[in-house]
C-alpha cells in the first residue's frame, strides 16, 4: 500500500467532515499510528498542505483553504505516468526539454503510486517530434536574470536570417505549441519583444540592472496581442471550411476560445464551418489551413482568403511549372 490511499483519505475526511484523528486513519488501514502520524508531515512538508492539530476539534484541520493535486490514486497514477512519459520522450542533451520537470519530482511523485499499477507504465508512451534546438545554458540565462533583475546579452538570429546584438531584460517564459519564447524589454527597439530561445545563438547575463519598469498590465496586454492562435490587437472574423476527409480530424479541434462551429454539408461532402477572430498575425492560420489541403479552405475576410491563394500560387510556381 502507497500513502497515496491514506493522504486522499485524510484530505477527503477533512473537506468532509472538518477534521481528522490519527486513529480514524489508523483503525481504517490498519497501519501504526506513528505511520499516520508520517503522513500528516508528508502533506505538510512536500505538499504544503496547511494542516494543524487543533484542540478544540480533536483532530487534523486545514488552517486556510487547501485543494490536493490528487484527489484520488487514478489522477495521481495518471499525473505521474504521463509527467514521466513526456520528460523521457522530450529531453535535449540528456535533460527534460520540461526543465521544470526534474528526477527528484519524478521521484517524490512515484511514492504515491503503488507498485501494482507499474504495468500501466508499459502501456503508455509519448512521442513528440516537434521540438525546437536550443541550447539549455540561453534556458538557465533567462531564469538567472529573472533572480538578480540582470540583463542578458544575446546574440539572435531572426525568421529571415539575421542577426543582431541585443541586450533585453526577460519578464516571461512560456511554451506556446511546443516552443520556447522569452517576452523581454528590448533596449536595441525600447519596446516589448518576443525572442523564440532556439534562434538565440549566444546569451550571457550582463552586469547592467533591469532600468525599464514594466507592470504586469502592460505584459498580459502585450502577451495577449502576441501569443494564441490569431490573438492580435485588432481582429475581425475569418471563416474557414474543412471537408471529407480532413474533417474528421478537425471536428474536435479547438484553434481558438471563441470558435463558432457549424455543420454542414456541401457539395455532398460533410463539411465543418470554423468562425474566428483572426487579426494581424496570420501566419498562424494559414499554416494550420494549407496543413489539412487540399480539403480546406479560407471562405474569408477576403484580404485573408488572397494571401492564401497567393501562397498556392507560389507553391504551384515553385514546384509544379518546373
Amino acid at each position: 500500500m502507497s500513502n497515496l490511499e491514506r493522504i486522499v483519505y485524510i484530505n477527503h475526511v477533512i473537506k468532509t467532515k472538518g477534521f481528522v484523528t490519527r486513529k480514524e486513519v489508523s483503525d481504517r488501514f490498519e497501519v501504526h499510528i506513528d505511520t499516520v502520524k508520517r503522513d500528516i508531515e508528508y502533506m505538510r512538508d512536500f505538499l504544503s498542505a496547511p494542516i494543524k492539530y487543533k484542540q478544540s476539534a480533536g483532530g487534523y484541520v486545514y488552517e486556510t483553504p487547501f485543494d490536493m493535486l490528487f484527489d484520488s490514486l487514478e489522477d495521481a497514477v495518471l499525473y505521474y505516468i504521463f509527467v514521466k512519459r513526456i520528460s523521457e520522450s522530450l529531453k535535449l542533451d540528456g535533460l527534460p526539454y520540461i526543465p521544470v520537470i526534474s528526477e527528484e519530482i519524478l521521484k517524490n511523485i512515484s511514492g504515491y503510486i503503488p507498485p501494482d499499477f507499474d504495468e500501466i507504465m508499459d502501456h503508455i508512451s509519448y512521442d513528440s517530434s516537434d521540438i525546437d534546438l536550443m541550447d539549455m545554458k540561453d534556458f538557465r540565462n533567462i531564469l538567472g536574470s529573472f533572480m538578480t533583475k540582470r540583463c542578458v546579452l544575446i546574440t539572435y538570429m531572426n525568421a529571415d536570417g539575421e542577426k543582431s546584438e541585443r541586450l533585453i531584460e526577460p519578464l516571461k517564459l512560456m511554451n506556446y505549441l511546443g516552443k520556447w519564447y522569452v517576452i523581454a524589454f528590448c533596449r536595441k527597439r525600447n519596446a516589448l519583444r518576443v525572442f523564440l530561445l532556439s534562434r538565440i545563438l549566444s546569451s550571457e547575463i550582463s552586469s547592467e540592472h533591469f532600468e525599464y519598469p514594466v507592470t504586469k498590465r502592460d505584459l498580459d496586454e502585450y502577451i495577449d496581442g502576441s501569443f494564441g492562435m490569431f490573438k492580435s490587437e485588432t481582429s475581425s472574423e475569418a471563416v474557414i471550411r474543412v471537408f471529407e476527409p480532413a474533417y474528421y480530424y478537425v471536428r474536435n479541434q479547438i484553434w481558438h476560445k471563441n470558435q463558432k462551429v457549424n455543420d454542414c454539408v456541401i457539395d455532398g461532402k460533410k463539411c465543418l464551418e470554423i468562425t474566428l477572430p483572426v487579426g494581424d498575425r496570420d501566419k498562424e492560420i494559414l499554416a494550420r489551413v494549407l496543413s489539412y489541403s487540399p480539403d480546406s479552405e479560407i471562405v474569408s475576410p477576403p484580404a485573408l482568403r488572397e494571401k492564401w491563394l497567393e501562397r498556392i500560387r507560389t507553391l504551384y510556381e515553385k514546384f509544379c511549372k518546373k
